[in-house]
């Protein structure tokens, strides 16, 4: 087995250990702790928001040295996963906090295996691994959940215990890679400009999906949906980006001037359809989109990060900027008013900034002189 191949199949573990926890908890607050959207949310954001400052602060650090403490975290991942559907919510809080950092030095150091490199495919096939890695964990989530609450909780930790072995078993060579090649000075590398507006939209599409990953269990139990297919609301999502994902496996970085209003209107529209909607057809399509339109911006940002040597504690700090401030702003809208409400008001202040970002493009492509 490569090197490479171990780094995809202990992300597939872990990423679906993830899902089936960012499922399967807010399900379990909600229906066994009787706890209101505030604190559903406030659980996204609790994770999320370890995972954001840690990443930030790694990626203040200028050492190459790797970090071993990305291998070890998969084992305490799982342990203290397994934890909080034992605990009480202020012990489930301090547990996701601890996770998020520790998650912090893993996503990063498995994406930066493939720094400086050229090969679109080789990122593309583990932008495949962990991809359905997270089908996997949202669509299982709310099948194990209907067995027992407690079941997800033994799943996830079958699963970190394996990428920890995996992983361990392959320590020396992990850690003998380097983190960040040698740049190619004579590769041309995308302006200021373009850098920004590739990992904003990246932030916007997870602020968006996090309204789904962490509120709709709590939305689609208040109208009676089952929890498999509240689970699988999360995993079509999911398969929807996996798709997109294959078709751009050996694509370059996609940019074009229309992307990113056409975006920002296609998250509005998902998050109106999954909030407002009654019609599982309907709540699917609104998904869809959101899967659809988010695998663009997120193939663009992790592979503008990888190919040009900057850093992937960015791009992943951005992430969990994204999913925090998404599920605190959905609960917190979602307390004082409903989450339909707070589904169609995430989803149109994400429009109004693709507005917003496309009248500066235009004005400013004016000033130089047209379009």
């Amino acid at each position: 087995m490569s090197i490479f191949t171990a780094i995809n199949i202990a992300s597939f573990l872990m990423a679906c250990a993830g899902y089936i926890l960012s499922i399967s908890l807010a399900l379990f607050l909600a229906q066994v702790k009787e706890s209101g959207p505030l604190i559903v949310g406030l659980a996204g954001f609790a994770g999320n928001l370890a995972y954001t400052v840690v990443t930030f602060l790694l990626a203040r650090r200028s050492i190459r040295k790797r970090n071993p403490v990305f291998i070890y975290a998969t084992a305490g991942i799982g342990v203290l996963y397994m934890l909080m559907f034992f605990s009480p919510i202020p012990v489930i809080f301090l547990l996701l906090l601890i996770t998020g950092a520790l998650y912090a030095f893993f996503w990063p150091s498995m994406q930066e295996s493939f720094s400086g490199s050229v090969d679109e495919l080789k990122i593309g096939i583990f932008n495949l691994f962990w991809s359905a890695g997270v089908i996997c964990g949202a669509f299982s989530a709310g099948f194990l959940y209907v067995i027992s609450p407690l079941v997800p909780s033994l799943i996830i930790l079958l699963l970190a215990l394996p990428a920890f072995f995996l992983l361990i078993s392959r320590k020396k060579e992990l850690l003998l890679m380097k983190i960040y090649a040698e740049v190619d000075v004579n590769r041309e590398v995308p302006m200021p400009g373009i850098i920004k507006e590739v990992r904003l939209l990246n932030f916007l599409h997870f602020f968006a999906v996090s309204t789904v990953l962490y509120l709709y269990p709590k939305l689609g139990l208040e109208r009676h949906f089952s929890p498999q297919f509240i689970g699988s609301i999360a995993g079509i999502l999911l398969i929807s980006r996996f798709i997109t994902f294959s078709l751009l496996i050996d694509k370059t970085i996609l940019l074009h001037r229309a992307i990113f209003g056409v975006s920002c209107t296609l998250f509005f529209i998902g998050c109106s359809l999954a909030g407002l909607a009654t019609n599982q057809y309907a709540i699917i399509a609104g998904v869809v989109i959101l899967g659809v339109a988010g695998a663009f911006s997120y193939h663009n940002s992790l592979l503008m990060h990888i190919k040009y040597n900057l850093k992937a504690e960015i791009h992943e700090s951005l992430i969990g900027a994204g999913l925090f401030t998404g599920a605190l702003t959905a609960g917190f809208l979602g307390q004082v008013f409903n989450l339909p409400v707070a589904f169609v008001t995430i989803g149109g202040g994400i429009f109004l900034a693709g507005l917003w970002h496309s009248r500066m493009f235009l004005s400013g492509r004016q000033r130089d002189g047209g379009l």
